[in-house]
């Protein structure tokens, strides 16, 4: 059916993932790993469907796999791992409707550069764009600002490849469909073809500061009147990092290329790798280090294209919590998980980033259909343990706000619990079922997040 690669193939690394010359296959923050009974890339939907044929005749399991930037076991496929790194074109772009068709193995970073080439922008994203659109979709991949959609209500069409090799379309004519494919956590099939609704290109005028955590929470529970905003919360200290964007006509006036560089792969990426073998070695001394950290800001204003405001390259390596709470509830929820850290005495030394969005429609995003605030943390990793503390504040976070875990992000919740928390759970399971009755799409995680067919 597929050929495992060879003992002599030389390692390689994906964008996240990391795959050694055995095949044995790591996720980012290396908290998860698999090797494969089966690893497949088919040139074409021809060859998947033969894929899928193979697999259910033999017993074997599918999970296709994107980027591999998960930070939990939600792409680990012990059975067959299927990547769509060949179905990666752009099928179609129509600047008339502002709208872009591709296929589910292209990278967010290629739909961008293929949006800009034409004109046209995605109407929010979030801080990385080298994940795969349908695993973007699958996690509920989001980013910040009131009024500004998820990546899932973006998404005006899609098209998946059933456990029998049909194709089935997605689109307006069956609003409820197109609901539960748009997050799916890969359960229903595998995602082949996405239609966007781009906009407009747009700049945008983004300021940084730093303000006291009171402040911050303040924030949280009635945000300003802008576009986008995001606070990042550092353990042990009272300075909290802010920055807000709003959509301005005005021309780019960003820093020189060499200060861009400083601060984004000196200061930022090099200074928090740095940071945690510090905090790994000494523990005590993760409260020096944030405010250290917290110093190194400075209050600017910037404009320039949306994306390169997004946009924050971000390569050293972290662990990542998120919970998608009630807007309410987001002040105390933030509070809870920094006390949860800071009461253990966890070695952190690493921004924790908290953002507010809209409510989605589509069933299973955590932010279906309530405003939601995100409570998120990041470690860097391995080596620095914080499960106990995530513990605390992910049970904080389900008991004071109702809180969803990103799917993509750390949690150890199950159904029976996560059904509780979403209000079309039973719908989207009842639909899976007749989409996928024998369960080809599934994995430990899935049986563990989603139960079983």
């Amino acid at each position: 059916m597929a050929v495992r690669p060879g003992s002599r193939a030389r390692p390689r690394r994906a964008a996240g993932a990391e795959v050694s010359a055995d095949g044995t296959w790591t996720n980012f923050p290396r908290r998860h790993r698999v090797r494969p009974r089966h690893v497949v890339a088919p040139a074409d939907l021809g060859e998947l469907r033969r894929v899928l044929a193979e697999a259910a005749a033999e017993g074997s399991r599918v999970r296709v796999v994107g980027s591999g930037h998960s930070y939990n076991d939600v792409a680990v496929a012990p059975e067959t791992q299927v990547s769509l790194r060949h179905l990666d074109r752009v099928l179609h772009v129509d600047t008339a409707s502002a709208r872009v068709t591709v296929q589910g193995g292209i990278t967010l970073r290629a739909v961008r550069a293929a949006l800009h080439r034409h004109g046209l922008a995605f109407a929010n994203m979030g801080d990385i764009d080298h994940q795969t659109i349908g695993g973007a979709l699958s996690t509920g991949t989001h980013g910040t600002g009131l009024h500004a959609p998820a990546f899932a209500s973006q998404v005006v069409a899609m098209e998946l490849m059933l456990a029998d090799g049909s194709v089935v379309r997605c689109d307006d004519r069956d609003p409820g469909l197109l609901d539960e494919a748009r997050v799916s956590l890969g359960a229903l099939g595998v995602v082949v073809q996405v239609t966007l609704q781009a906009v407009p290109a747009y700049r945008l005028r983004r300021s940084d500061a730093v303000v006291t955590r009171e402040q911050a929470y303040t924030l949280l529970a009635d945000p300003p009147a802008v576009d986008h905003i995001g606070l990042y919360f550092l353990p042990y200290i009272d300075q909290v990092l802010m920055w807000t964007a709003e959509r301005t006509a005005d021309p780019v006036d960003r820093p020189s290329a060499l200060t861009e560089w400083f601060r984004d792969v000196v200061k930022v990426n090099h200074g928090l790798r740095a940071m945690g073998t510090v905090a790994r070695r000494a523990p005590g001394t993760a409260p020096a280090l944030s405010r250290a950290f917290a110093r190194g800001i400075r209050p600017a204003t910037t404009v320039d294209t949306y994306d390169r405001v997004f946009l924050r390259p971000l390569f050293v390596r972290h662990d990542a919590f998120e919970f998608a709470v009630e807007q309410a509830a987001g002040p105390e929820c933030v509070r809870r998980l920094m006390s949860a850290v800071e009461d253990a005495g966890a070695p952190v030394a690493f921004p924790c980033e908290t953002r507010v969005s809209p409510a989605e429609s589509a069933w299973l995003h955590p932010a279906h259909g309530r405003t939601s605030t995100w409570v998120g943390a990041a470690v860097q990793s391995p080596g620095i343990d914080v499960d106990e503390a995530w513990e605390q504040a992910q049970r904080a976070c389900v008991e004071l706000g109702g809180g969803r875990p990103h799917w993509g992000k750390w949690h150890t919740l199950e159904a029976a619990e996560l059904r509780g928390l979403y209000p079309r759970w039973d719908d989207f399971a009842a639909l899976r079922g007749e989409l996928d009755p024998q369960g080809l799409f599934g994995s430990p995680a899935v049986d563990r997040v989603l139960g079983g067919v």
